[in-house]
């Protein structure tokens, strides 16, 4: 068996805690809260105006080509602007929490993905805009589990790798639930509205399903955009589960390095394209969800340590 010397121990928990780390925790955080910033804008346009515009149109005699042209510019504006800078914002965020992993993990760096020089402007400005609304760093404290330090790094790389998987796709699964709840809600609000109004069917059209299609639109893609990401997450969790059964029985070092970035790019890039979860959902569950992966991680530090003969 082999015997875990010194040496092989990682500084997991000690150097994600150091000041450049939590600062660069910090950016990514606002910049994500930005974002859902603008989520909300946009959910707001496409949930909240086109049912008022249909009260209008039926209780205050609105004319119908009215709240289409509201319909129709709405969309126009989520497709074209807000979601453009949204997709700008999360990119960034990605590149930062890229260099926190690196950085964290002992992984090389993509200079493709990532340039520690080129975000420090970014780090430093939005760190200091979480701090000053946050006004401490405890909330970003212990990002990964500290019994991953008990392991050698390689394992606890895979330790911390899984929880991304794992954190991110429970996560995303309840979101679109939820996404679904409030869709079903909506259909169910739209036929009532025309029953009460008596409306025929061409009025029907044009005065409420028009003028709601962006609200349908955009809560049928937030739908499928998280459960598809939660299926995606999942697969790349079961890539993990196979990458750490070959760490357990003594692989090249080098290759699980190579293995170890290749998941990593995996990461980063679902990291910078997948749909945003807003912060006081993230919040409601985290305390659950943070159980949960810390119980995971210990099982897994369990087993290595098993395994290693400790």
């Amino acid at each position: 068996m082999t015997v875990i010397s010194q040496a092989t121990i990682n500084k997991i928990p000690e150097t994600q805690l150091e000041p450049t780390q939590l600062k660069r925790l910090a950016a990514q955080r606002q910049l994500y809260s930005n974002a859902k910033v603008i989520q909300a804008v946009q959910i707001g346009l496409c949930a909240l105006g086109p049912p008022i515009l249909a009260v209008l149109v039926v209780f205050f005699s609105l004319p119908p080509v009215y709240a289409a042209c509201c319909a129709i510019i709405v969309t126009l504006l989520d497709s074209l602007w807000f979601t453009l800078w949204q997709r700008s914002l999360k990119k960034k965020a990605a590149r930062i929490q890229e260099l926190f992993d690196c950085a964290v993990l002992e992984l090389p760096r993509q200079e493709l993905l990532t340039s520690a020089s080129l975000e420090i402007e970014t780090v430093e400005r939005y760190s200091s805009k979480y701090k000053r609304k946050a006004h401490d760093d405890s909330d970003l404290e212990n990002w990964y589990s500290k019994k991953v330090g008990k392991v050698p790094l390689h394992l606890g790389r895979f330790i911390c790798q899984r929880s991304n998987c794992q954190w991110t796709a429970e996560l995303q699964r309840r979101y679109a639930n939820l996404v679904l709840v409030v869709l079903s809600i909506m259909q169910v609000f739209t036929l009532c509205l025309g029953l009460i109004a008596n409306l025929t069917l061409a009025k029907f059209i044009l005065a409420i399903v028009v003028p709601l299609m962006p609200t349908f639109i955009r809560g049928i893609r937030q739908y499928i955009a998280h459960r598809q990401y939660a299926l995606q997450l999942d697969e790349l969790k079961q890539y993990v589960e196979t990458l750490w059964n070959k760490a357990l029985s003594d692989a090249n070092p080098d290759e699980l390095i190579r293995d170890s970035r290749t998941l990593q790019d995996q990461i980063y890039n679902h990291r910078r394209t997948s749909p945003l979860i807003f912060d006081w959902v993230y919040r409601f569950l985290k305390k659950e969800d943070e159980e949960v992966m810390n119980k995971a991680a210990n099982v897994l530090v369990t087993e290595a340590l098993r395994s290693l003969g400790k």
